[in-house]
């Protein structure tokens, strides 16, 4: 796996064995008490909180967690169109899709280590990448997957 683009050093998958800490890997269980910490950091982050304002966080995070069980676990919980919303967020720039990155791989890493929480912020790069090429946005660093 690369280095993911905006993380210092190096990101390789830490296998079982080379793990140095008591912190578990991430699993789908843990994805909505995971994205709630998440979305809670990001309720207080000045350039990020505007965004998420008008949303029902409460509401919204099942959603959201059924989203990353389905590219992370191959749950097939999710169905509907995550790029659509995003098409109504007037502003949006590489930085907030770098700062929305740099958060939650924080939010992961403090809580988890292993092949899924390496995948869950792999694959938080590709959709925010996906994202921004969509809306048009020239992403500050290049996708690498």
């Amino acid at each position: 796996m690369s280095s993911l683009p905006i993380v210092p050093g190096d990101a390789r998958p830490i296998r079982e064995s080379q793990r140095d800490d008591a912190r578990p890997d991430l699993r789908e269980e843990d994805l909505e008490p995971l994205l709630t910490r998440f979305y809670a950091t990001v309720e207080r982050d000045e350039l990020l909180a505007p965004y998420f304002a008008a949303v029902d966080m409460v509401e919204h995070i099942p959603r959201i967690a059924d989203f990353w069980s389905t590219i992370m676990f191959h749950s097939g919980r999710y169905s509907g169109n995550a790029f659509r919303p995003h098409l109504e967020m007037p502003g949006l720039t590489a930085e907030h899709f770098a700062h929305w990155l740099a958060t939650l791989e924080r939010t992961v890493d403090a809580a988890h280590a292993g092949p899924n929480a390496e995948l869950m912020k792999s694959l938080g790069h590709r959709v925010a990448y996906s994202m921004q090429v969509r809306l048009g946005i020239t992403p500050v660093f290049e996708y690498r997957g």
